[in-house]
């Protein structure tokens, strides 16, 4: 008999309605491989719905912004739906999997178990490995195989950034959106490559993300030759240090020195979502005008392009031919 695989992309998920947004927000801030709090079980849920209830009014804003709801939904099915047909030699079964939206975790490994999938590959859709990402993806997995006593043969991919297909997807988009200034050439353009910033007191206990992220813009940079790149980090919330420079200072820092013309590139999301389309697209776009920059451009996010899937079928293929266990 075959054994029925099944392929998990997984992400974070966004709201699908206004309506949504707190919830949300709620789940997120819930997460424990996030926000690490003192006597965790009784302070978090607490803490999850102050915080939300706070930042409600302002994360609406851009929800209402991008049409009422994240693309992300949308974005990671196409993904799903590609990955799919590019696999279906081996009659794999490709399933989308939010960690804090639907669907949910819990429904995806209900789905598995009732579908009888034996073989199942985890890939988290962050290329770059962090225990706030990647790693609360598989722990909430894993939590959910338990309480359903579903044990299948699971392969988890850590991390993935240094996939060839993927470079060439960037690579390829960040060229591509050259023309879009008055002055194309390259050596004019002030290039960002924007991650989404974490903690340093995680990366102080040995989390590799910022690794990782500085590993991926060097093979970016190298792949462009292009003279100015900068590496800088976005989305950091209350009051902790987290990884620098933020890009709202480098773009503030650039425009008083004189650069006409930046473009932008999330370097950590491979979806459009909010992050890229409301803070990168518009919030900063407005500051970026504010100081004196001429030209602004975000480069959409990788979404279904061709070469961001040729990389998740390597990525899949190789996992299903290993031994790794979760």
């Amino acid at each position: 008999m075959t054994t029925r695989t099944a392929i998990v992309l997984c992400n974070l998920g966004g709201p699908d309605c206004l309506a949504a947004v707190e919830p949300f927000l709620r789940n997120l801030f819930s997460d424990p491989d996030i926000f690490q709090l003192p006597l965790a079980p009784l302070t978090q849920r607490a803490f999850a719905y102050a915080v939300a209830r706070r930042r409600r009014v302002e994360a609406s804003r851009g929800y209402a912004a991008l049409g009422g709801a994240s693309p992300i939904g949308a974005n990671t099915q196409d993904q799903a739906r590609a990955l799919e047909q590019a696999l279906s030699d081996l009659k794999a079964r490709v399933f989308v999997c939010m960690r804090y939206w639907h669907p949910f975790t819990a429904e995806v490994v209900a789905a598995l178990k009732a579908g009888g999938f034996e073989r199942v590959v985890l890939l988290p859709l962050f290329p770059q490995y962090s225990l706030t990402t990647s790693g609360s993806a598989r722990n909430e997995f894993t939590r959910q195989c338990r309480r359903l006593h579903y044990s299948p043969d699971v392969r988890f991919v850590g991390s993935w950034y240094e996939e060839e297909d993927y470079l060439r997807g960037i690579v390829g988009d960040i060229r591509a959106m050259v023309d879009r200034f008055s002055d194309p050439d390259p050596n004019r353009i002030s290039l960002l490559l924007s991650a989404h910033g974490v903690p340093k007191t995680l990366i102080k206990r040995g989390d590799p993300y910022q690794r990782e992220i500085e590993a991926t813009a060097e093979r970016v940079k190298n792949g462009l030759g292009w003279p100015h790149i900068t590496l800088c980090y976005q989305s950091r919330v209350g009051p902790l240090e987290w990884l620098r420079p933020y890009v709202d200072d480098v773009i503030r820092d650039q425009g008083r020195a004189g650069v006409s013309q930046i473009l932008v590139y999330p370097i950590a999301f491979v979806s459009d979502h909010i992050e890229t389309l409301y803070e990168l697209g518009m919030t900063y776009a407005t500051l970026a005008k504010e100081a004196g920059v001429r030209e602004y451009h975000v480069v959409p996010g990788l979404n279904d392009n061709p070469w961001l899937i040729k990389a998740l079928e390597r990525v899949s293929r190789a996992a299903l031919q290993e031994e790794r266990r979760l």
